[in-house]
């Protein structure tokens, strides 16, 4: 599904990117997104340029969907897994203190 200009601006917005946090993300120009954001700009971008740009905006969590985007939706965190996650950096640091005494 191709992207408009609207829902870039729409996905940055909602994501609290400014153009150069996003330029920066995409390995892309300033210009290039001011370009994909313009009505008439995105016809002179590479296909490469709006894929790392859609890219960047979907891993921050945009969802585009026919007539805009949303948030994409994230499932509630394993518990066990991030109670074991939680439990190495506990012990790591512990043992970092020890070796410190």
């Amino acid at each position: 599904m191709p992207i408009s200009p609207e829902q870039i601006r729409a996905a940055r917005a909602l994501l609290l990117l400014e153009q150069n946090d996003l330029a920066q993300r995409a390995e892309v120009s300033v210009i290039t997104i001011r370009r994909l954001e313009a009505a008439l700009g995105a016809s002179r971008i590479t296909p490469a340029n709006l894929e790392a740009v859609r890219q960047v905006l979907e891993n921050a969590g945009a969802e585009f969907i026919s007539d805009g985007v949303r948030r994409r939706r994230v499932a509630p965190p394993d518990t066990h897994t991030l109670y074991q996650d939680l439990r190495a950096i506990s012990l790591r640091s512990g043992a970092r203190l020890r070796k410190q005494e």
